[in-house]
């Protein structure tokens, strides 16, 4: 049997046994040998032999999803599981912003008083993406009013409040910077900076962005 062939064998074998727990009474396999296996399939995970799709909309029956939850006007926060009701279910957040799904590529956005984090699991099971997180909130260092320069071009870079900031304008950090956006801009600064994508799980895939920002249906 091929290496591959081998590896897709033993991933059944793993989601039979974490799938019905009950069933282990009845195997011969050992908690020893389980752990054994579990570690050999999360290896293959990180080699990219295998994967768990983490997007919805794929086609791949393996993953569910929740509707949308309304954080605050304009904003919506999404859910999507893969192998959900077993040992390694991971959640996969995503966030929507006056229609825009953020691709991954902010540490933290705060949209009309709501914080939001991203987050890397290390381990088959977790939760990555985006989170809302109470930690998360604007600058508090206050700055001057936006230019007109900003509010032309519709974002500024700053790591400091300005002072009488339009609702309508997000807070958002990356690794090198951090920046005021208007909801209505979000989409053309990410191109315009061409920010580098966040690890969700383990090493960096290369995934196209588009792949792992899926659209979602507002209020759906």
């Amino acid at each position: 049997m091929k290496p591959k062939s081998k590896l897709l064998v033993a991933f059944t074998v793993f989601l039979v046994l974490v799938s019905t727990p009950a069933a282990l009474a009845g195997t011969a396999a050992s908690e020893d040998e389980f752990a054994v296996l579990e570690q050999e399939l999360q290896k293959s995970l990180q080699d990219g032999k295998l994967a768990i799709p983490q997007r919805p909309g794929s086609g791949d029956e393996g993953i569910e999803g929740e509707e949308p939850a309304e954080l605050c006007e304009g904003m919506f926060h999404r859910i999507t599981f893969s192998a959900k009701g077993t040992r390694s279910e991971a959640r996969h957040g995503f966030i929507e912003v006056e229609g825009y799904t953020l691709p991954d590529v902010f540490t933290e956005v705060v949209y009309r008083g709501i914080g939001v984090g991203f987050r890397t699991r290390s381990h088959m099971w977790g939760d990555d993406g985006y989170w809302p997180d109470a930690r998360v909130s604007l600058p508090e260092e206050k700055g001057p009013a936006l230019s007109a320069e900003a509010r032309e071009r519709g974002w500024a870079m700053t790591d400091e409040t300005p002072e009488k900031l339009p609702e309508n304008w997000a807070f958002v950090k990356w690794k090198d910077g951090s920046a005021f956006v208007t909801a209505d801009c979000l989409k053309d600064f990410v191109e315009e900076m061409e920010l580098p994508l966040l690890e969700r799980y383990g090493e960096l895939m290369e995934i196209p962005r588009e792949e792992t920002t899926p659209k979602m249906e507002s209020g759906s």
